[in-house]
């Protein structure tokens, strides 16, 4: 690395190694390091050889951790063992998920209840459409969840199973290299953020979707991991390039010839720039500590 002096390998890691653990459990030591990519698996550097004993022993504890979970869940099944290595893991991410699942079929089952849970509260006029309640007014009663809740309403399958792919692909990402308290903030200001820059694009109308929430993580993968590179973060640039270009298509309001109710342009560039902004920050935090 170019500034040896101060970062001295620790460890080389295999292919097969669980980087995933690892990474959680340095985080939650607050031990400053980094992964490089090599032939062989990864390279693992630490700030000025901190910690270098403990981390020794915490990579020979998930080695030996590995080899029990592959015999005690040989017999047992894939989904039960994946599903509880992801709760452990990425439990923020898998609530959100099934908070946009729950927001899909509140607005299919019941959608007497959709106003509860929209950015700006409303009501419906026989013949008139929905007659919206100045956010003020909301804002005065307490409903703070407004600014969050929006986040979780999809309006179809495909708008939540294509919100929900991206938010497992990036989210899991983000939790596993942030941490889960760093992440949950993140997530709010997000989802909160998102949503406020719908209202202020397009004014009182009805929207929903984690969209805004993905084009953040979206945008704080992309300046994060340029600034310092760390695999867990490593998408292929032609996904985020394919994102972006989505983007700009609905900006120039193509796609809304083709969707009912169109996009959420304001959530998608409010929550990319957010998203950009914590990427950044982040990056900078972990230089000064």
């Amino acid at each position: 690395m170019a500034d040896g002096e101060k970062w001295l390998a620790a460890a080389k890691l295999s292919t097969g190694f669980d980087l995933d653990l690892l990474v959680l459990a340095l985080n939650r030591k607050n031990i400053a390091y980094r992964l490089v990519e090599s032939d062989e698996g990864h390279e693992l550097w630490l700030d000025q050889g901190q910690g270098l004993a403990e981390v020794e022993q915490l990579i020979a504890h998930i080695q030996q951790m590995t080899v029990v979970e592959k015999t005690v869940n040989a017999d047992r099944p894939k989904g039960v063992g994946l599903l509880s290595v992801y709760l452990s893991r990425v439990p923020v991410t898998l609530f959100t998920l099934a908070l946009g699942v729950l927001g899909f079929l509140l607005v299919n089952y019941q959608p007497d209840s959709v106003h509860l849970f929209t950015f700006v509260d409303f009501s419906l006029a026989n013949g008139r459409g929905p007659v919206f309640v100045p956010l003020e007014k909301s804002v005065a009663a307490g409903e703070y969840w407004r600014f969050v809740s929006p986040a979780f309403l999809h309006f179809g399958i495909f708008h939540v199973v294509f919100n929900s792919l991206w938010l497992w692909e990036f989210g899991r990402r983000v939790e596993l290299v942030s941490g889960r308290s760093a992440y949950l903030v993140l997530m709010l200001a997000l989802a909160s953020g998102s949503n406020a820059g719908q209202y202020l694009w397009d004014g009182p109308v009805l929207f929903g979707g984690l969209s805004g929430v993905v084009y953040g993580l979206v945008g704080y993968v992309w300046v994060r991991n340029r600034l310092a590179p760390n695999p867990l973060l490593n998408v292929q640039p032609g996904i985020i390039y394919m994102l972006i270009g989505w983007l700009l298509i609905c900006l120039f309001g193509i796609v809304d010839l083709f969707i009912n109710g169109g996009v959420a342009n304001g959530a998608h560039v409010s929550g990319l720039l957010i998203g950009m902004l914590a990427g950044a920050f982040a990056v900078r935090q972990k230089s000064l500590s």
